[in-house]
C-alpha cells in the first residue's frame, strides 16, 4: 500500500492509496513550531491503520532540496526548517521509497491524474500567495534546480525598488491584494471584502487596481499557454474558487489572445483539490 502524506501550514493529511483508491483517511492539525509532536501523530494513525506500507509520497511547502528531502524555508512551518523529513520517515517505516515534491507540483499531478488521458496540464494555485506546476505524460516538470514553474516573480515590474519582489504574486495574490490596496489606504479586512468593493463597480481605487491585475492575469496566463502549450489549464486555490466569474472573464480574453496558436486551450478550475492531492502523493 501506498502513504500519502500532504503537508500543510493548516492541516497535514494522510491516506493509504491502493492504485486510484483511497482506502482510508485523516487530517490533524499542523503544529509549525513542533515538527516532534506531528511526526509522531503520523506515525500513531498508520499503525492504527495497521496496513503494510511500501511507498511513501509527501507533499511539503516550499522551498525544500528533494536530493536530502529538507524543507529550507517554510514560512507557515518555521520549526520543521532543515529537519531531514525524508531520513525520518526513511527510519520510522524502514523503507528507501520515499518520494517528495512541493504542494503546487502535487496538486497539479492529482488534477492529471483525476482527468483521463490527458497529455498536459498546467496549474495554477491562487490563494494566499501564487504558485504553478506543469504535468506532461504524467510526470512532473521539476527543471534543473527543481525550481520550475517557481512563478512567484513571473511577469516582473523593472521598475519596482524591489525587483525580486515585483511579479504576479507580488500583486495578486490573496495576501498582496489586500496589502496593496491597504497601503494605498482601502480600509478593509481581507481580499473578500476587496473583492466585494470592486463588484460593487463604486470606489476608483479598487476599479483601478482590480483591472490592473486583470491584465496582469491575462499576460501571465498567456504567456504560460504559448511556453508551454498545454492540454488543459487548470486553477484552484481558494482566491480563484471564491470568485469564479470574475477569473472566467480573465479565460475568455487569454483564449482570444492565445488564438494563433490554432488550439483553443481548455481553461478549468480544479475538482477534488484535496483528494486529488493525496492521489498525487502517490503517483510521484
Amino acid at each position: 500500500m501506498k502513504l500519502a502524506v500532504d503537508i500543510g501550514g493548516t492541516c497535514i493529511r494522510l491516506a493509504i492509496i491502493d492504485g486510484k483508491k483511497i482506502i482510508c483517511k485523516e487530517s490533524i492539525i499542523s503544529e509549525p513550531n513542533n515538527f516532534e509532536k506531528n511526526f509522531d501523530e503520523i506515525t500513531n494513525i498508520t499503525k492504527k491503520w495497521n496496513y503494510e506500507i511500501d511507498y511513501i509520497g509527501i507533499c511539503c511547502p516550499g522551498p525544500f532540496d528533494p536530493d536530502t528531502g529538507i524543507i529550507i524555508n517554510s514560512n507557515n512551518l518555521p520549526g520543521w526548517n532543515g529537519l531531514p523529513l525524508r531520513k525520518r520517515f526513511e527510519e520510522a517505516y524502514k523503507i528507501k521509497n520515499i518520494k517528495m515534491n512541493n504542494d503546487a507540483n502535487i496538486a497539479a499531478l492529482g488534477q492529471y491524474v483525476v482527468r483521463n488521458n490527458l497529455h498536459s496540464l498546467l496549474y495554477f494555485t491562487i490563494s494566499t500567495g501564487i504558485g504553478a506546476g506543469f504535468v506532461f505524460d504524467g510526470k512532473i516538470l521539476n527543471g534543473y534546480k527543481n525550481t520550475a514553474l517557481e512563478i512567484a516573480n513571473a511577469i516582473p515590474d523593472l521598475s519596482a525598488e524591489n525587483i525580486t519582489k515585483s511579479g504576479i504574486e507580488f500583486i495578486a495574490s490573496g495576501r498582496n491584494i489586500f496589502n496593496n490596496l491597504r497601503s494605498e489606504g482601502i480600509e478593509i479586512k481581507d481580499t473578500k471584502e476587496a473583492f466585494d468593493i470592486y463588484y460593487k463597480k463604486d470606489n476608483k481605487i479598487v476599479n483601478a487596481y482590480f483591472e490592473y491585475i486583470e491584465e496582469k492575469y491575462i499576460q501571465f496566463f498567456s504567456t504560460a499557454i504559448y511556453f508551454f502549450n498545454p492540454e488543459i489549464v487548470v486553477i484552484g486555490g481558494s482566491v480563484a474558487m471564491n470568485n469564479k466569474e470574475w477569473y472566467e472573464k480573465i479565460f475568455d480574453k487569454v483564449i482570444e489572445v492565445t488564438k494563433d496558436i490554432g488550439y483553443k486551450t481548455k481553461l478549468e478550475f480544479a475538482t477534488d483539490l484535496d483528494d486529488s492531492t493525496l492521489l498525487g502523493c502517490a503517483m510521484m
